[in-house]
């Protein structure tokens, strides 16, 4: 099922990998969540892959977040299993990840897609890929790091503004705020994306690697990491998170 859901092709020290699910715009399905932690393992592993390229199938979507009718069919003990071998790994691979990737955003990210795209090191989009946590229009939130990242990214202030209201930012102002590192209209994003992987893949791999991670000690900690996803179960335990979903279960 992995591959059929997610692609992988290798050339030239650079991996593309297409979330592969266009009739579900994409969406993270438990599935889903296990083949990107799989293949990110098998990438850090293979010597050969220098920068990794992360796109999605479908036109408007990069990816539309959590698959919240499979969620929303869940019991809870399913839900409380999902997020254990499968959501929580998948942003571990993401988080301990020794090489670029080179998100090119092909279409709207939303929740756990926009989580996706923050754990990515640089994040080239389309005009029309709107960003949004929305994840607190369902009782939830993010539970995997994207807080610290998007803190990060456009501060203290604008990521509150962000997380709290779940509103979607254009890819103009995306790309302003530096959520977007640049946009290209859909013709250019692959090629200006191979375009920068060549350029990176074409220095020292263990000195890319290893700037990579002095960016990342320095910006994000263990603990951090996982003080938000207790409090992310919080949500479950004693807010709507559980049940918020069940609306898409049909």
């Amino acid at each position: 099922m992995s591959e059929e859901i997610l692609l992988k092709e290798i050339e030239d020290h650079i991996a593309l990998v297409t979330l592969n699910r266009p009739d579900q715009a994409n969406s993270l399905s438990q599935d889903l969540f296990i083949a990107l932690k799989d293949t990110l393992a098998d990438l850090d592993d293979d010597d050969d892959v220098r920068v990794v390229i992360m796109t999605g199938t479908e036109s408007r979507f990069f990816c539309a977040g959590v698959d919240l009718k499979e969620r929303g069919a869940m019991t809870e003990d399913e839900v409380w299993e999902n997020r254990k071998v499968a959501v929580k790994p998948c942003f571990e691979a993401f988080r301990i990840f020794t090489k670029p990737i080179i998100a090119a955003i092909n279409g709207v990210a939303l929740g756990g897609g926009a989580e996706i795209a923050l754990a990515c090191d640089i994040r080239l989009a389309v005009p029309h890929a709107q960003f949004a946590h929305t994840e607190i229009n369902w009782g939830m939130i993010p539970a995997a790091g994207a807080h610290q990242r998007l803190r990060n990214v456009v501060g203290l202030g604008m990521a509150k503004e962000i997380m709290f209201t779940g509103r979607k930012l254009e890819a103009e102002e995306a790309g302003r705020l530096g959520i977007y590192n640049h946009i290209y209209v859909p013709d250019q994003l692959m090629s200006e994306a191979a375009k920068l992987a060549n350029t990176i893949a074409g220095h020292s791999p263990l000195a890319v690697q290893q700037s990579k991670k002095v960016y990342d000690t320095g910006a994000y900690s263990e603990e951090a990491f996982e003080f938000e996803y207790q409090a992310s179960i919080e949500c479950y335990t004693n807010g709507d998170a559980m049940t918020g979903a069940k609306g898409f279960k049909k």
